[in-house]
């Protein structure tokens, strides 16, 4: 069943509130790049004393660069924004690391997980200059990004281990890597820090490229659909995001789905048919977590949130299991190319089975209406005979030994279904992979 990694953040002060998140959510994320160092650490340190093995997901600073605007800044449509590491001036906005170097001409550029583009207008004086295409407001810290971006590994690294010496004192579990590129930072990350779990985030052209490196070497993979969406372009997001996903299941490495599974519920106690849709979508996918940031995070409705998505799943898993509910018959249906040979006293497992993919099908049965009804059927040899009371093993034996040249024709292994626990009322519930050799010059049972 799929788990819940949900993002703690700021609202949540009071132990109680802390306890409920505990129970709630499987994983527990802190974003290192929002509040302090001492902040996070007297949470988690509250976290592990209220439940010491509670997985703790730390996503550490990256290499993208975040405005570092203190306060909101309202944007309207049209207007000239410039964004800068190393420059400050009127209508620049500053950021956190360098610009990154890029191979495709730039026509448009984003900030926050791709939600607000401007329309690239030049890059002079180490400023990038862009026209706002919508009015919107924008928040502090928050990721620009720009298409097809390549990062220096060189400076990535650095940037990771210095970060990762500043929260040794911090009792995390996890670390969320973003923007890796190669599995070579991952492989030095793991020597130094072989006890910790690493989560690389696959969400730029390199980290794509490079993917099939980069999910051996993690222990998990986060696809933040948000930067890869606006790194790569939002038409190849599914295509994208699906070969990801079949790729980590194919080398047996945990999924994670970031970025607005439900954005609807951070303004509402119920989501959207949208937010429903796509979330039904993951989770048909059998991924592994289902990641919740600011729903969770920022969100008067975080509490709300948490219990309508374990319900949710609840439900839904409890649904799948009576539509896909396995049974006898449902197996029997699948053996293509076998021999089946069935003792079936009603005829009600018999009945009940389609038997057009089973090479041949031999009956025992003391139901003569069965009996008779099975021989219009193609591949069905059928016996009328009389079920003992006890001594059915025997029974079973004696009958398939009488014909075993019959019966082991054409295969060396047959199945065999026959009725194990036998009370009032019950039919074949048992089967069993029968070889040859355990019938081969037998004159006695046992």
């Amino acid at each position: 069943m799929t788990k819940i990694l949900a993002t703690l953040g700021p609202l949540l002060s009071k132990k109680k509130d802390i306890k409920f998140f505990i129970e709630n959510c499987d994983v527990i994320r802190f974003n290192l790049s929002h509040n302090t160092l001492l902040w996070h650490k007297q949470k988690i340190d509250l976290i592990k004393k209220f439940k010491p093995n509670k997985l703790i997901l730390v996503d550490i600073p990256g290499i993208k660069p975040r405005t570092l605007n203190e306060t909101i800044v309202n944007i309207v449509k049209g207007q000239v924004i410039g964004f800068s590491y190393y420059k400050k001036g009127k209508n620049v906005i500053n950021l956190s690391n360098p610009l990154p170097r890029t191979e495709n001409k730039i026509r448009f550029f984003s900030i926050s997980d791709g939600n607000y583009h401007f329309k690239f207008l030049n890059l002079s004086n180490n400023i990038l200059w862009g026209k706002a295409t919508q009015n919107f407001s924008l928040k502090p810290k928050k990721g620009l990004n720009i298409p097809y971006s390549i990062y220096d590994d060189e400076i990535q690294e650095k940037f990771y281990f210095s970060f990762l010496k500043k929260i040794i004192n911090i009792k995390y579990d996890c670390v969320g890597l973003s923007f890796i590129q190669s599995s070579k930072v991952i492989e030095k990350i793991k020597k130094k820090y072989p006890e910790k779990l690493l989560v690389s985030k696959i969400e730029n052209y390199l980290g794509y490229k490079n993917r099939l490196g980069i999910i051996k070497s993690s222990d998990a993979i986060m696809i933040d659909r948000g930067d890869l969406s606006a790194e790569l372009g939002i038409e190849k997001l599914s295509l994208y995001s699906n070969k990801i996903i079949e790729d980590a299941k194919i080398l047996k490495k945990p999924i994670i789905i970031a970025t607005e599974n439900l954005n609807s519920l951070i303004d509402s106690s119920l989501p959207t048919k949208s937010d429903i849709i796509n979330l039904d979508y993951y989770l048909d996918k059998k991924i592994d977590f289902i990641m919740l940031s600011d729903e969770t995070a920022t969100s008067n409705f975080w509490k709300s949130t948490l219990k309508w998505l374990n319900n949710y799943i609840k439900v839904k898993k409890k649904n799948e299991n009576i539509a896909n509910s396995f049974t006898i018959e449902k197996l029997l249906e699948s053996l293509s190319n076998e021999t089946v040979v069935i003792f079936s006293k009603k005829g009600l497992i018999f009945n009940k089975i389609n038997i057009a993919n089973v090479k041949k099908i031999i009956l025992f049965t003391e139901n003569k209406k069965t009996y008779l009804g099975s021989k219009l059927k193609a591949s069905v040899d059928s016996y009328l005979v009389k079920f003992p009371k006890t001594a059915l093993d025997k029974f079973l034996f004696q009958n398939i030994k009488k014909l075993s040249s019959e019966v082991f024709k054409e295969n060396k292994y047959i199945f065999l279904v026959h009725l194990m626990f036998p009370r009032k009322g019950s039919r074949a519930n048992s089967i069993s992979l029968i070889h040859r050799k355990d019938f081969k010059n037998s004159k006695k049972f046992y």
